[in-house]
C-alpha cells in the first residue's frame, strides 16, 4: 500500500470509532448519554475484519484454531482424554495471557468443552479443561457457528432443528399464497 492509501485507511477507522455514544433503555426509562471509548460498533460489517487485525498474531498452540470474528474453536486430537485436557488448558492459559495483555476478556461462562468420539459411552465424559483458574462447562450439544455438534458428529440434532424451521416456514408461506396479500400473481 502507498503511504497515501494506507493514511485513507487508518483516516477511515478512526472516523468510524470517534465520538461513539450510546444511552440504555429499560421500560420508560432513559439513562444520559455517555461516550464509548473501546470495543468496536456491534453489527458493523467493519468490526470483524478490524477484531480479527487486532488478534492476528495469537500465540501458537498445540490445537488448531478456527476463528470466524471474536468466535474462536480449539480443537485438539489425542489418544487419551487426559492429554486433551492437559493440552487445552495450557493452549488456554496462552490465549489468556495474551488476551490480558491486549486486554481482551475471554468469558470463561461462554467458553465450553465438548467431546466427539465414536465411542458412545467414552464420549460422555467431561473434561476437565481449566481458563483462569475457572473450570470450563461441558456441553455435548454445543452450537458453533449455528450449527449443532452432537458426541458422534452425525448431525441428527441440528438436522431435525433445522427440518422443523423449514417445514414452519414452508407453512407459513402456504398460508401466505392461499391469500391475495400473498399472491405474486
Amino acid at each position: 500500500m502507498t503511504p497515501s492509501t494506507t493514511l485513507w485507511c487508518v483516516r477511515t477507522v478512526e472516523l468510524l470509532l470517534r465520538n461513539r455514544r450510546f444511552r440504555v433503555h429499560m421500560g420508560d426509562d432513559v439513562s444520559s448519554w455517555r461516550r464509548r471509548v473501546n470495543g468496536l460498533p456491534q453489527g458493523s460489517v467493519l468490526a470483524p475484519t478490524l477484531f480479527n487485525l487486532y488478534i492476528n498474531n495469537l500465540p501458537a498452540t498445540l490445537s488448531r484454531r478456527f476463528i470466524y470474528a471474536d468466535d474462536i474453536c480449539c480443537p485438539f486430537k489425542a489418544e487419551t482424554f487426559s492429554e486433551i485436557e492437559c493440552n487445552l488448558t495450557a493452549d488456554l492459559a496462552h490465549l489468556a495471557k495474551y488476551c490480558q495483555y491486549w486486554r481482551l476478556k475471554p468469558s470463561t461462562s461462554k467458553t465450553v468443552t465438548s467431546v466427539f468420539h465414536l465411542h458412545n459411552i467414552t464420549s460422555r465424559r467431561e473434561l476437565n479443561v481449566q481458563m483462569n483458574g475457572h473450570r470450563l462447562r461441558h456441553d455435548p450439544r454445543q452450537v458453533y457457528l449455528g450449527v449443532t455438534l452432537d458426541q458422534t458428529l452425525s448431525y441428527r440434532e441440528h438436522l431435525t432443528r433445522t427440518a422443523a424451521k423449514l417445514n414452519s416456514r414452508n407453512n407459513l408461506i402456504t398460508k401466505l399464497a392461499g391469500t391475495s396479500c400473498g399472491c405474486l400473481c
